[in-house]
């Protein structure tokens, strides 16, 4: 691994530096998951202007949308951490750069509505008056 490559070990390592949309699927070809999916990438721009990662949680693994980082996350200590419920099929969570769950949803948000909630941050606020 290069010296440049980040290496995350927890979703602590993100703190201060990105929000995260989770994405939780116990479904092998779930709709919403696809759907979700499908909205990420009609707008990776948005995504990036909000240094918003995307942390996919599936098959009991962890893999972060759109990227060749080498991480090694753990699936169980992040459904744990967040208290996400593995019976449910499909769950989404948009965690703010401060790390706290700022919007949780077990249906596809729309891009729209994780945008809005994230530009009403303060922090992000913050960011756009200061043109970042």
């Amino acid at each position: 691994m290069s010296s440049t490559q980040a290496q995350n070990t927890s979703l602590d390592d993100f703190q201060w530096k990105n929000r995260l949309l989770i994405i939780y699927s116990n479904d092998q070809k779930s709709a919403p998951f696809e759907g979700q999916l499908a909205k990420i990438s009609q707008n990776k721009e948005g995504y990036q202007k909000r240094d918003l990662k995307v942390i996919i949680l599936k098959n009991q693994k962890v893999d972060i949308w759109n990227s060749n980082e080498n991480h090694h996350l753990d699936f169980h200590q992040i459904v744990k951490k967040l208290n996400i419920e593995e019976i449910q099929p499909f769950q989404n969570l948009l965690i703010g750069k401060d790390g706290g769950v700022k919007l949780r949803s077990n249906s596809p948000i729309s891009n729209e509505k994780l945008f809005e909630t994230i530009d009403a941050m303060p922090m992000r606020r913050r960011e756009m008056r200061d043109g970042n």
